[in-house]
């Protein structure tokens, strides 16, 4: 079967856990025969190159404006907002979908993150007749932001907001099948009329196995310093909660007598705004600022720290990272809100935005550490990951 997938943004310019998921999904269909075409944007680049490239089974197009997807971040709130709205209705994209679609004749086509494709690419595959596959990730059809925040709720209740997703709802009503990683999503989307004529499924996140060869049981290795680690892997962004995180770190120091020592690894780059004023900010030698790490980087990482904190202040859908902490045996403390309280016990929970709670449950692992990782052990059927194989055929069968 010939198979198209089409996300935002593609590797070598991937920023995010759907990325990931994206590149998976194509290197598992590509494994099991198929044949795998990859449509994504580009950032501009100086000088020009042609519109439409193709390179090792990867189509990339130029967005409708100078400013792209990738960028968007540097446009201010106004701007912002009349970007959205061109790019919901982007016909420039429309066509370039289409000829990519009659160009190719593929039987499937897979959507994923469509902000900066175009809102019209819907309308473009069913234009063609081909079956249409699409995978939520976030809330970018309810809100142009994506994100929803702790305390602000209500956002995607707003009179913009409702305008908004019933343009959305029309733009996206002819998918055949709609997958969710988690139930939270999914119902946020259902209990406002989305995909009432589609075919609906949770569907966990496809994830790899096989956690590599340098994987060490937990527990079984040493530290030559004796220190107690916490990590954090992700965008070093205010909704991301890495501030707070930062504050309650420096809470437990206070309350750690002088033999325990502790670490605070993050693992992300530090190139925005935010990220380069929490690095100024905190000087301190207890508290580690590592940059842009590869999965290899990532993944020792992991295998060498004593918990992973996932302090989020937005609301996720299922965090690739916390998966990929299961596989190394690392537990894993996080928000509770979101898709997240799908994937972890109670006991493994805060409150969201709460460093009282977050402080509380830093002490608590770091106390109970034994415990939370044969407790964390035991409750794997929480995580509900799959393999790629497994997911990929649960795809094609629906």
């Amino acid at each position: 079967m010939k198979i198209i997938l089409i996300n935002n943004l593609y590797k070598p310019y991937a920023r995010g856990g759907a990325e990931r998921v994206v590149a998976a999904i194509a290197d598992g269909l590509i494994q099991a025969g198929h044949e795998v075409v990859v449509v994504s944007t580009r950032p501009i680049t100086s000088p020009p190159t042609p519109l439409l490239t193709k390179e090792r089974g990867v189509i990339r197009f130029y967005p409708w404006n100078i400013i792209s997807y990738y960028n968007l971040g540097k446009l201010s709130a106004a701007l912002r907002l009349v970007w959205h709205l061109i790019d919901m209705f982007n016909i420039q994209s429309y066509f370039k979908i289409k000829k990519i679609l009659q160009h190719e004749k593929p039987d499937i086509v897979m959507t994923h993150n469509l902000m900066g494709v175009g809102f019209l690419a819907p309308r473009a595959i069913r234009a063609c007749k081909i079956k249409h596959i699409h995978t939520l990730h976030d809330i970018q059809l309810l809100h142009p932001s994506g994100l929803m925040m702790v305390g602000g709720e209500n956002r995607v209740n707003s009179m913009l907001a409702k305008a908004y997703q019933w343009c959305n709802k029309k733009l996206f009503a002819s998918a055949d099948v709609v997958i969710s990683p988690s139930e939270w999503l999914m119902k946020m989307h259902t209990d406002r009329g989305f995909f009432r004529k589609s075919k609906k499924a949770v569907v966990a996140n496809p994830i790899n196995t096989s956690p590599g060869p340098s994987l060490v049981r937990r527990g079984e290795r040493e530290h030559k310093d004796k220190k107690f680690i916490f990590l954090y892997v992700g965008q070093i962004q205010k909704h991301k909660g890495v501030e707070l995180l930062i504050e309650a770190f420096k809470d437990v120091e206070t309350h750690c007598d002088a033999s325990q020592k502790i670490e605070l690894q993050t693992i992300g780059g530090v190139e925005t705004r935010h990220g380069a004023s929490l690095r100024d900010k905190n000087r301190n030698s207890n508290i580690k600022f590592l940059g842009k790490k590869s999965p290899e980087e990532v993944r020792e990482l992991m295998q060498s720290a004593d918990c992973l904190v996932v302090p989020s202040l937005c609301y996720e859908n299922q965090p690739t990272v916390i998966i990929e902490a299961k596989q190394n045996n690392l537990p894993v403390i996080a928000s509770n809100i979101g898709g997240i309280p799908e994937m972890l016990s109670p006991e493994f929970l805060f409150k969201a935005g709460d460093r009282e709670s977050l402080l509380n449950k830093m002490l608590c692992i770091i106390k109970n550490k034994n415990e939370a990782v044969s407790g964390e052990n035991d409750r794997r059927h929480k995580i509900k990951g799959i393999n790629v194989k497994e997911y990929i055929d649960k795809l094609l069968s629906l």
